[in-house]
Formats: C-alpha cells, sequence, structure tokens
C-alpha cells in the first residue's frame, strides 16, 4: 500500500519532535570519556591491621555502595591502616547522581564507624576533568600550631560541613601528623643477632589490635546483644613507650627495644603542599 505525502509527513514531523525531546539526555563532550566512570572512596584507619580495617570499615561501606542503583561491580582493598573502595557505574547511570547518592550513604554510615576512622574522601575518574575541583576554600589562622588547629577542624568543623546537602567532599591541609622517628645502630642489631624486621614486627605485636570475630553476651535484660571481640595488647592504649616493648632475637634472648633504639617524638615531614 503506498502512503500519501501528507502521511510521510506526519510521520517524520513526530520523529523529529520526539529527537528533540531526546537530545538533552545525549552526553557531548569535545573529548569524549573512554570508559566507564568510577568513584574511589578512600580512609585512614591508623595503627590497625589489614585485617581489622577490612572486617570493621572495608566491608560494611562496600556492602553499602554495591546496592546503589545502577553500579556494575566493586572492589575494594584494605591495608595496615587504610583502605579503599572502587565502585564501577554502568553507561547508562548519571555520575553526578552516582556521586551525591555515595556521599550520603557515607555521611549517614560514618557515624556507626569505629573511633580513629577518618571521614572518606570521594574521588571520581572516567569523567569531567573538573568533576574534583573545589569550588570553595577557607583559611583559618589561630595562635595555635598548624597541626592543633588541623585537629580541631578535623574534630569538629568538618562532620558538621560534611552534612551539609549537596557537600561530596572535605579536605583539610596544612599540617602534617606527629610521629615517633625510631634511630638504630646497624651494627649492634648485628652483634645481638637481630634484624629491622624483628623489631617492626615486636612493635607491631605490641600495637596491633586483632579482629577476633562477633559474638553475643546477655545484658542485664537477659537479652542477646552482638559485640564485636578483638584481641588487644595491654600497651595498645598507652602512649608508645619503647621500654615496654620485648624483642626476640634468632638465639631466644630477650631485650628491650628501648636499649636498640633512640626515640624521638616530631612532626613528619611533608610529603606534599597545596597551594592557594
Amino acid at each position: 500500500m503506498k502512503l500519501s505525502s501528507f502521511s510521510v509527513i506526519i510521520v517524520f514531523t513526530c520523529l523529529m519532535i520526539l529527537g528533540l525531546f531526546m537530545i538533552p539526555k545525549l552526553p557531548v563532550k569535545l573529548n569524549p570519556s573512554r570508559r566507564l566512570p568510577e568513584v574511589t572512596v578512600s580512609f585512614n584507619m591508623w595503627g590497625q591491621s589489614a585485617r581489622v580495617v577490612e572486617a570493621e570499615v572495608t566491608s560494611k561501606l562496600e556492602a553499602m555502595l554495591s546496592r546503589i542503583k545502577g553500579v556494575s561491580n566493586s572492589s575494594s582493598y584494605s591495608s595496615n591502616g587504610s583502605g579503599s573502595l572502587t565502585v564501577r557505574l554502568s553507561k547508562h547511570v548519571n555520575p553526578d547522581m552516582a556521586r551525591f547518592e555515595i556521599s550520603t550513604i557515607i555521611r549517614q554510615a560514618w557515624a556507626s564507624l569505629p573511633q580513629g576512622v577518618s571521614y572518606p574522601s570521594i574521588r571520581m575518574s572516567g569523567t569531567n576533568n573538573n568533576v574534583n575541583s573545589p569550588f570553595l576554600r577557607y583559611t583559618i589562622n589561630a595562635p595555635f600550631s598548624p597541626l592543633q588547629i588541623q585537629e580541631y577542624i578535623n574534630d569538629n568543623l568538618k562532620p558538621k560541613i560534611a552534612e551539609v546537602k549537596g557537600i561530596d567532599l572535605v579536605e583539610v591541609n596544612g599540617a602534617n601528623r606527629m610521629i615517633y622517628k625510631l634511630e638504630y645502630d646497624y651494627n649492634q642489631l648485628q652483634n645481638l643477632y637481630l634484624s629491622v624486621s624483628d623489631i617492626q614486627l615486636a612493635i607491631q605485636a605490641c600495637l596491633t589490635k586483632e579482629f577476633l570475630g562477633i559474638g553475643n553476651v546477655l545484658d542485664e535484660n537477659r537479652e542477646k546483644q552482638w559485640i564485636r571481640i578483638a584481641l588487644v595488647s595491654e600497651n595498645s592504649e598507652q602512649p608508645f613507650n619503647p621500654a615496654l616493648i620485648q624483642v626476640k632475637n634468632s638465639n631466644g634472648t630477650i631485650i628491650y627495644l628501648n636499649q636498640l633504639v633512640k626515640t624521638t617524638y616530631e612532626e613528619e615531614e611533608s610529603s606534599s603542599s597545596f597551594r592557594i
């Protein structure tokens, strides 16, 4: 059956109108991305082993973020004192909306994370290169050391600002951590049949909290309550004291750490700089 000219014009007009409505949904870039967008969430948990970081933080965040609509797959990595998660998004998902949803979940979950976990940071890749550019910066001055100012901001201001709707990431720069620096005499270690790894293992055994699992106990109302079970050294909650750490050499002799190293408490050397 041959269509009339009027029918052909109507069909093409309808298709043209439909195409106009679809234009806003077309991704337009000068240099389009060659890979799908992905969001990386990273955090620190100083002084904890990779097993504790995985059980206490990484696995929980990964379970929450994997339920977000449009996530194609996710992966995570836990190490001593830190962890990160990478969430890969489907090509049909709006990256900005997905990032906002991820930041909302993290903001809600942060209060339930163990004490000592830094506020997770969010990075997005595979999209616009300017997606991580800050839009607002503050310079804070006070009659205190840079470290004291940064600690106050991290403890009091940063959590409050992060709760503001639409805020994805809050970063604080300007100070370095205080660390214990240990200096040893290589010849002395050789004479005592010790190695640097022996010292490292002794310090780790003294300070590490080992996560053992989850159990339940009965409270005062005879109701079951789930608790975390961890193996903690009696020195883990005390200030670092080399005189309390024992190092065992290959002959089985016990030597205290303060007899092997010279300890100083100083500010960590800066590994990066931030220009305003």
